[in-house]
C-alpha cells in the first residue's frame, strides 16, 4: 500500500498528509492500546495529521502512539469549548501532560459557530496567543460548522488554520453547500490553513466512502480531510480510496 503524499499547511511551517484521523470515538481511542495501535499504524503509512479535542477523550492513545515516533514528524491538533483564558490555559496544561509532548501543532477555539460567539471569547484568544509566544503550540486555529464564519475567518489573521465542514450532501453545516464551498475557497485564497470534517456526515454518507471522499478531494482549495477511523479496515480502506484519488 503507497505512503499518503503530504503537503505544505497554509502559512504555518507545517506539512500534513492529505488525509488526516480524526479521533472523535472515545469508547476506542480511550482504550491506549487499541487507539495507539491504529495510529501508529497510520503513521506507517503516512498520515502523520492527527485531530482530537480535549474532550474526545484519545490523549491516552495518541500518547502511546507517540513512543518512538520523531515527535516532529507527525502534527496535532487538538482543541477546547474554553471560553475564559484560564480555561484556555487549563485545556493546554492538561493535553500537555496527557499527551506527554513538549508543544501541540494546532490548538484551536472549538465549534465557534458566529461572529458573535469569536468576539465573547477575547481571553480565549488571547491565551492561545500567549502559548504560541512561549512555544507551547505552533499555530490558532478556529473550527466551525458555520458557512458565515468561514467566510469572515478570511480576514482574521491570528486564525491560522480553519477546520471546516464540506460534503457532498451539505449535512451537518450551517448555510447551504454553495455558501460553504464559497467560503471555504476564500479562506484558501486568504492563505489560511484548510482542512475539512464530516465528510462523511457522521457516518450518513458511510454507504459510499468512495463518492463521499471524491467529492471533497476534487476541491481545490483544501489542504486535508478529517476522517473518523476506529479500525484498522476503516483506516486501510480511506488510505486506498485517497491513494486512488490523488
Amino acid at each position: 500500500m503507497f505512503r499518503l503524499r503530504k503537503v505544505k499547511f497554509g502559512k504555518t511551517g507545517l506539512e500534513v498528509s492529505r488525509l488526516c484521523v480524526g479521533t472523535d470515538y472515545g469508547d476506542f481511542y480511550g482504550n491506549a492500546d487499541l487507539g495507539g495501535a491504529l495510529l501508529k499504524r497510520a503513521y506507517e503509512l503516512g498520515l502523520n495529521f492527527w485531530d482530537t479535542a480535549d474532550d474526545y477523550g484519545a490523549h491516552p492513545s495518541i500518547r502511546e502512539a507517540l513512543k518512538g515516533l520523531d515527535r516532529s514528524k507527525v502534527v496535532i491538533t487538538t482543541k477546547t469549548y474554553g471560553k475564559e483564558g484560564r480555561d484556555v490555559e487549563e485545556s493546554i496544561e492538561r493535553s500537555l501532560q496527557e499527551m506527554e509532548t513538549p508543544y501541540i501543532d494546532i490548538f484551536m477555539l472549538h465549534a465557534v459557530d458566529s461572529i458573535q460567539e469569536f468576539k465573547d471569547r477575547p481571553g480565549a484568544l488571547r491565551a492561545i496567543l500567549e502559548a504560541k509566544e512561549k512555544g507551547l503550540i505552533r499555530a490558532v486555529g478556529l473550527s466551525t460548522h458555520s458557512a458565515h464564519m468561514t467566510w469572515a475567518l478570511a480576514d482574521i489573521p491570528e486564525i491560522e488554520v480553519v477546520l471546516t465542514v464540506l460534503n457532498k450532501a451539505g449535512l451537518r453545516m450551517t448555510g447551504s453547500l454553495k455558501e460553504m464551498e464559497r467560503a471555504t475557497r476564500r479562506i484558501y485564497k486568504a492563505g489560511k490553513a484548510v482542512y475539512l470534517m464530516k465528510a462523511l456526515a457522521r457516518g450518513k454518507l458511510a454507504d459510499n466512502v468512495e463518492s463521499a471522499l471524491n467529492y471533497v478531494y476534487k476541491l481545490p482549495y483544501v489542504h486535508s480531510v478529517s476522517v473518523g477511523m476506529k479500525s484498522l479496515n476503516e483506516l486501510e480502506t480511506n488510505v486506498r480510496i485517497v491513494n486512488k484519488l490523488l
